[in-house]
């Protein structure tokens, strides 16, 4: 199946959390904001514009050098593509439906 790529540009709203589990590949995670650009600069922010929250996913050497380089609301543009999956919480019956952006490329806005 092939799935279209999305590029998002935003900031990060923590550092990026490097996961390394013994006999399995190292991913980090973080999440993006994407507001919209201030239409005048030195303006404040419309309180009513919408802003856009995206929860990422980076695999294997991308994700070493994602959690080496990156820090909390560092701009970046982010490519990648957007995955569903199911996640029961702990002490919960219900599962949530998931969609998460599997990082492909990433860099850092200057």
């Amino acid at each position: 199946m092939n799935v279209p790529n999305v590029t998002l540009i935003g900031s990060l709203l923590r550092d990026p959390e490097l996961y390394e589990a013994p006999g399995a590949f190292a991913r980090a995670k973080f999440t993006l904001l994407q507001r919209p650009r201030l239409a005048d600069p030195g303006q404040p922010r419309d309180p009513q514009a919408k802003q856009l929250t995206v929860r990422c996913v980076v695999w294997r050497d991308l994700a070493y050098k994602t959690a080496q380089t990156l820090r909390a609301n560092d701009r970046v543009i982010v490519v990648g593509h957007l995955t569903q999956r199911v996640h029961q919480p702990p002490g919960e019956s219900a599962a949530r439906m998931l969609i998460e952006l599997t990082v492909e490329a990433i860099g850092t806005l200057l």
